[in-house]
């Protein structure tokens, strides 16, 4: 955590700052495409100053911070504030990078590109992309935003959608099967790793606790075990559709047992935006 405290110290000096002119979106990501490349090793990226934050992401994988970038509030496609790494087929791969910027009640729109559709925003620090939605946590006047920019694995919503649900699938070793859904691909996440994040995610709400934990864990545990049988004979339509309804039957067995403070933790979390008053 100690990087996202940081990025929260940080925030004051951000708003200070003037960003540069903004490119468009598309000039952006023809330009990120190849000013990352370099990031492809990762100890590359270390030895200029990002480290990770925050946790394993079911649609977003690794996020990896470089708090003097954050710090000078720039668009430069060869210095991301984020870059975006996953391990597939047991390697770190490089899928795409990430900008932030800030408004406040006195600033409530920025000189970026795609402002503000492309942008989501986080309920707090750069570490936080739990699902919590972002009216249900705001602490303070500060709006911390972020544009992701997908430029190494295809995202079936679009390049600078949040989430990118083809993730899960190449995580395990499956092509992008047409018409997935994130219900499906969040099911499927609980094969490699989402189980944890789901049973963290619960936890950081409050919604998990000592006293319930082992009920919480099981219901988890056999929700993922539905979902390993549902791939058992391969990736199919019909597989698709039996990995939606066990998310649909895992989140409606969670709400039975935690109430609707739950619900909102079990959508899509960056199924739609959300921009403060006043933006544009």
């Amino acid at each position: 955590m100690r990087y996202a405290t940081i990025a929260l110290l940080a925030l004051p000096a951000l708003l200070n700052a003037q960003p540069q002119h903004a490119p468009s979106l598309d000039s952006l990501a023809r330009a990120v495409d190849v000013g990352i490349t370099r990031y492809a090793d990762r100890r590359e990226a270390v030895a200029v100053g990002y480290h990770r934050i925050g946790p394993v992401f079911p649609g977003m994988g690794e996020h990896w911070l470089n708090i003097g970038v954050l710090l000078d509030n720039v668009i430069d496609a060869t210095r991301p504030t984020l870059l975006i790494y996953a391990n597939i087929g047991d390697q770190p791969r490089l899928l795409g990078a990430g900008f932030a910027t800030t408004t406040d009640q006195s600033r409530t729109s920025a000189d970026v590109p795609g402002w503000p559709d492309a942008w989501h925003e986080h309920s707090g620090l750069l570490v936080d992309e739990s699902g919590v939605k972002p009216s249900t946590n705001r602490g303070s006047g500060t709006h911390v935003w972020v544009l992701h920019v997908w430029t190494k694995l295809a995202n079936p919503d679009g390049i600078f959608h949040a989430d990118n649900w083809a993730l899960p699938f190449a995580r395990l070793g499956y092509a992008m099967p047409p018409g997935v859904d994130a219900d499906a691909a969040r099911a499927l996440a609980l094969l490699d790793g989402g189980d944890r994040y789901l049973r963290d995610v619960l936890g950081d709400a409050g919604l998990r606790s000592a006293e319930n934990a082992a009920s919480v864990d099981a219901v988890i545990a056999r929700h993922r075990a539905n979902a390993e049988t549902a791939v058992g004979a391969g990736m199919s339509g019909a597989t698709l559709a039996q990995l939606k309804e066990v998310w649909r039957e895992l989140r409606a067995a969670l709400h039975e047992r935690l109430g609707p403070r739950v619900d909102p933790l079990l959508e899509p979390p960056h199924d739609a935006h959300h921009h403060p008053a006043g933006g544009s």
